[in-house]
């Protein structure tokens, strides 16, 4: 026997109008346009003009649903097929995005039986009188069928056959076939969703760099493309994971944090977007900061079916973030503690002393003669001998010492664990630095030196006022006698 082929865009195109077969190979030749060629919108166009001409009906036509609430509906008429102009309706105001009352007698059945994904067919002439019935006369429509086109279990809109010559009873086995159409619609609006999300992601991508990843609460998987997981330029595929090589992945002091907001999130929110702000290991072992959004799917028990998501490349905002903090403590010129981050970290240091029955000495000190270094050779000059102070002092420091500027020229130095004899003595050694290191502007030289106040907490000095007054009055006692020298308080002033 010979083997014959055909085109499936003339398959069935010699079936007779209104037929079952004539029906089915419309939606057939249709079905290969919606899902590998013309797609959305032209090929819904393309079905509804052939679902016409198989049926024989005046108008096949789609109602997107906007909204449903308990008192009314918005709907937009999107999608038209009239087998003569003066069926048209498509582009008519009545029809742009309007508004019904769902409280009219038999309507609000109908849009709960469309929410529940059922067909409806309906003969004008056997309606009772109501709004429905003189609705559908003013449109000058004999009979429909309407068959809701569900999205993710959801009513996303309405496939209508309208007839104005015929009173048709449709049959059990047309409204089954019909029923593939709204299915292949469905289809449809889902691969536009998909290609939406693609292009999204495609432009987020251009802004910066981003993976999608998926959580699935079934498999306990986790899948995820592999821009922000891959260190290595070259192309991979996509990445899964268990839940527990996933959290092996996220730096050790965020995967708690991560997971105690992922669970209020869950059981608590339940809604909104989840966002968090992580570290994540590399397949090849590098770090990089990430933020974590999505939102959760769940059934219709409300138990949670999947978590998904993108990924976001942060390292860029951290490190701003960083800046900023440091910013906020860190005085802009020397590099070294602000006042404010001085004054907490003293409590902190002076808390710490009494619980470990230690020592704690503070020195204060300021250039000599600084506003006459300013006044005669300029601002510049004397920033150039702050920071050079500041970079002799931080040569002499310990690990756990904190060098602070207060305010102009004068300075603060913390030192933890230490006698009022031992910071006597830094306090010299800085002294003599200061005085036999000079530093040079513009070709010229100048020297500086310093004047230094020592305190204690020993007696009555618990608190960091107590201690700044003290260390300040005898910061004042070292200028008094002459200036770069060093003077000790003990007891706090009167």
């Amino acid at each position: 026997m010979a083997i014959q082929t055909g085109n499936f865009d003339n398959l069935g195109n010699s079936y007779e109008e209104g037929s079952n077969a004539a029906v089915l190979s419309a939606i057939a030749r249709s079905a290969e346009e919606l899902t590998a060629g013309k797609g959305w919108p032209d090929g819904v166009n393309d079905l509804l003009k052939a679902l016409g001409r198989a049926t024989g009906v005046s108008r096949v036509w789609i109602f997107q649903t906007i909204e449903v609430t308990d008192t009314h509906i918005t709907q937009n008429y999107t999608f038209e097929w009239a087998s003569s102009p003066r069926y048209k309706q498509l582009g008519m105001p009545m029809f742009s995005m309007f508004t019904n009352k769902i409280e009219r007698e038999g309507y609000r059945e109908t849009i709960q039986s469309r929410l529940r994904g059922e067909w409806q067919k309906i003969v004008t002439d056997k309606l009772k009188p109501g709004w429905l019935r003189d609705n559908l006369e003013v449109q000058k429509i004999k009979s429909m069928l309407t068959i809701p086109v569900m999205v993710e279990d959801q009513w996303w809109g309405t496939l209508g056959f309208d007839d104005c010559s015929r009173a048709y009873d449709w049959s059990d086995v047309e409204i089954a076939l019909l029923k593939t159409a709204g299915y292949l619609i469905s289809n449809a609006v889902l691969r536009d969703r998909l290609s939406a999300k693609r292009r999204q992601f495609s432009i987020l991508k251009q802004l910066t760099d981003s993976s999608v990843w998926e959580f699935d609460f079934k498999t306990w998987q986790i899948w995820c493309s592999p821009e922000l997981l891959h260190s290595v330029p070259v192309p991979t595929d996509n990445m899964r994971f268990s839940l527990h090589k996933a959290l092996r992945m996220i730096h050790p002091e965020d995967r708690l944090p991560m997971l105690k907001a992922a669970r209020k999130y869950m059981t608590i929110e339940k809604e909104g977007v989840f966002r968090f702000d992580l570290r994540l290991f590399t397949d090849c072992g590098d770090m990089r900061w990430v933020e974590l959004i999505g939102n959760m799917r769940s059934s219709e028990n409300g138990n949670p079916e999947q978590l998904a998501g993108i990924l976001i490349d942060i390292r860029k905002r951290k490190r701003e973030e960083q800046r900023l903090r440091e910013e906020a403590v860190t005085d802009p010129l020397t590099g070294v503690t602000n006042r404010r981050l001085f004054e907490h970290r003293l409590q902190e240091f002076i808390d710490y002393s009494f619980s470990a029955r230690k020592t704690l000495s503070l020195l204060f000190f300021d250039i000599d003669y600084f506003k006459e270094l300013n006044d005669t050779f300029g601002h510049p000059v004397g920033d150039k001998g702050l920071c050079h102070l500041t970079e002799i002092c931080e040569a002499q420091l310990r690990s756990n010492d904190l060098l602070a500027r207060i305010g102009g020229d004068e300075f603060a130095l913390i030192l933890p664990d230490t006698t009022q004899k031992t910071a006597a003595a830094i306090g010299e050694r800085m002294l003599r630095k200061v005085e036999s290191t000079p530093f040079e502007y513009d070709g010229i030289e100048h020297r500086l030196t310093i004047s230094i106040g020592v305190a204690a907490n020993v007696g009555d000095l618990t608190s960091p006022s107590r201690m700044i007054e003290t260390a300040d009055a005898a910061l004042y006692e070292a200028k008094q006698h002459g200036r770069n020298r060093l003077a000790v308080f003990t007891e706090c002033p009167l």
